[in-house]
């Protein structure tokens, strides 16, 4: 039988924990500690292979990267990452992980081995929300300039693209900032997606042809979404009071369940139901728009009193998970909107208000990793995982070297330069007086040199057509002056060499070749 587990985190620096229990019983079954995450910054790798489970956290108010596995309730692995990330995704099938910045770009790694793909810039904001789609075809972005961008994964990892990538849609519909994403089940031409945003709507959008079929109105500020498995309705978490509870004289913060297909009677006297997407309609969730069946009641969720942060379904939609900004979570039964159990485990002693939050809830399935009758020896090996690289990439051949794209030398003093560039014309040092030199910075001025010369040779070659064009010429422009002060640096740097003195003068070679002449003048007469 399947145990079903959740693993939620806070971004609380004075807790720091990270904890993996029972969803249906509430027990806690783990522990991992030094890991303080902002709001939806902790990703799942997903195992195809049945290999170890991992999951990355990208750090609070730094740029750092942790690494945990099931096996152990310390930091597996650790490294730094070229900007502070603030949000993070992972594809379905645990091949890629996306991080957004404040700054608004998203870098793309490959998990396994490490290589940023690709940077870019992709909002003008800071980046709120990363999903992937279920086929992995397109990644979605959302940003605090209220804006949600799609792009397609194959022109995202192409190494030839040089040009910054366009979206495949751009949704601006929405006003104010994009608090989620979620994506439904399916390849790309046979889903749907909704979108959350602090200007109290939900919109339902098809992704084959990119249009909007639904905006949903709610009452408060929505902050959260899950999506419905079979995606008969989705939940919306609000993060503005709906009412004041008279009992506890608290303010209620509901999470509002939106049915997406409604019952319509037919002129024969039956009922159908038919879905509520189409012609870019209203519906309003919480103003008397959604209705029991039988009754005069909205389709809500009372309990949390803070606002509330995140949430997640379990596998079959039975069973939803939610946490507040007070470090609050609270399990609840779907079918009849109750809660079930209150789990205690995160603690919430910052000092700032938000930085009690609840940041990431996840719902899985229990790993190999975690069965007690697996013994240390039995235990799967743990999901391939290489230190992300900070700087652009591309591979040069299958399983060749790899070379900075976009950056320069001074950028990383650790790049190496491919032998099958250095090997297409001549040069003054050869490799082992390189290794040699004592100056680190003529190593890397003379690496340069090389690869700037391998490059205008093929630029030359490039442009030698009938018609170069405009843009390649000045990139050779650019890059020949680029060469020359280099040249003129690393002159600069190497000393001039002495005059050599010869070991013996002209003068002593004549003297000797006389002195030999006469002793085998003397020789022969005696």
């Amino acid at each position: 039988m399947f145990v079903e587990l959740a693993l939620t985190s806070s971004s609380d620096a004075a807790d720091g924990t990270t904890y993996l229990w029972n969803l249906h019983t509430g027990s806690m079954l783990g522990s991992f500690k030094q890991n303080v995450t902002p709001l939806q910054s902790l990703a799942l790798v997903n195992n195809p292979r049945n290999l170890g489970s991992i999951f990355l956290s990208s750090q609070a108010e730094k740029g750092m990267m942790h690494v945990y596995n099931f096996q152990k309730d310390q930091v597996f692995l650790k490294f730094p990452l070229p900007d502070k990330i603030v949000c993070l995704a992972t594809s379905n099938r645990g091949v890629y992980c996306a991080g957004g910045t404040e700054s608004g770009r998203i870098h793309i790694w490959e998990i396994a081995t490490g290589i940023l793909h690709r940077t870019f810039d992709a909002h003008y904001k800071k980046i709120t929300v990363l999903r992937f789609s279920a086929d992995d075809t397109v990644m979605f972005s959302g940003s605090e300039d209220a804006s949600v961008h799609v792009w397609m994964l194959n022109a995202l990892m192409d190494d030839g693209q040089t040009e910054s990538p366009a979206p495949h849609y751009s949704w601006t519909d929405h006003t104010l900032p994009i608090t989620d994403i979620q994506c439904g089940v399916g390849r790309f031409h046979g889903s749907r997606v909704v979108t959350s945003s602090m200007d109290h709507t939900c919109k339902l959008w098809d992704l084959s042809t990119g249009s909007l079929l639904t905006t949903f109105l709610f009452p408060t500020k929505i902050t959260a979404l899950v999506l419905d498995p079979s995606e008969r309705y989705f939940l919306a978490a609000s993060g503005t009071p709906a009412s004041t509870s008279s009992a506890a004289n608290e303010a209620d913060y509901l999470i509002y369940q939106a049915l997406l297909y409604k019952a319509k009677h037919t002129q024969q006297g039956y009922t159908t139901m038919e879905a509520v997407d189409g012609d870019s309609g209203l519906e309003q969730i919480g103003l008397g728009g959604a209705k029991r069946h039988g009754s005069g009641g909205d389709l809500v969720f009372r309990g949390h009193h803070h606002p509330i942060q995140r949430m997640a379904l379990n596998f079959d939609g039975s069973a939803l998970v939610s946490g507040d900004n007070k470090g609050h979570l609270m399990v609840w039964d779907v079918a009849s909107r109750q809660m079930v159990r209150e789990i205690k485990q995160h603690k919430g002693k910052g000092l700032r208000f938000d930085m009690r939050a609840i940041s990431s809830i996840h719902t899985l399935f229990q790993p190999a990793d975690l069965y007690s009758n697996t013994t240390l020896a039995d235990k799967p090996k743990v999901h391939s995982i290489t230190p992300f690289k900070r700087i652009p990439q591309a591979r040069i051949g299958e399983g060749g070297p790899e070379i900075n794209g976009n950056n320069t030398i001074a950028d990383d003093p650790l790049i190496m330069i491919p032998s099958t560039v250095s090997s297409t014309y001549s040069s003054s040092l050869s490799a082992a007086t390189l290794l040699a030199s004592s100056s680190q910075e003529e190593q890397l001025l003379e690496l340069a040199r090389r690869a700037f010369v391998g490059a205008r040779s093929g630029s030359v070659a490039a442009g030698s057509a009938s018609s170069p064009s405009s843009a390649s010429t000045e990139a050779y422009q650019e890059l020949e002056q680029k060469y020359r002060e280099l040249e003129a640096r690393l002159a600069a740097l190497t000393p001039a060499p002495a005059p050599v003195q010869p070991v013996v003068s002209q003068s002593d070679i004549s003297a000797a070749l006389s002195g030999l002449r006469s002793s085998g003048t003397k020789r022969r007469k005696a």
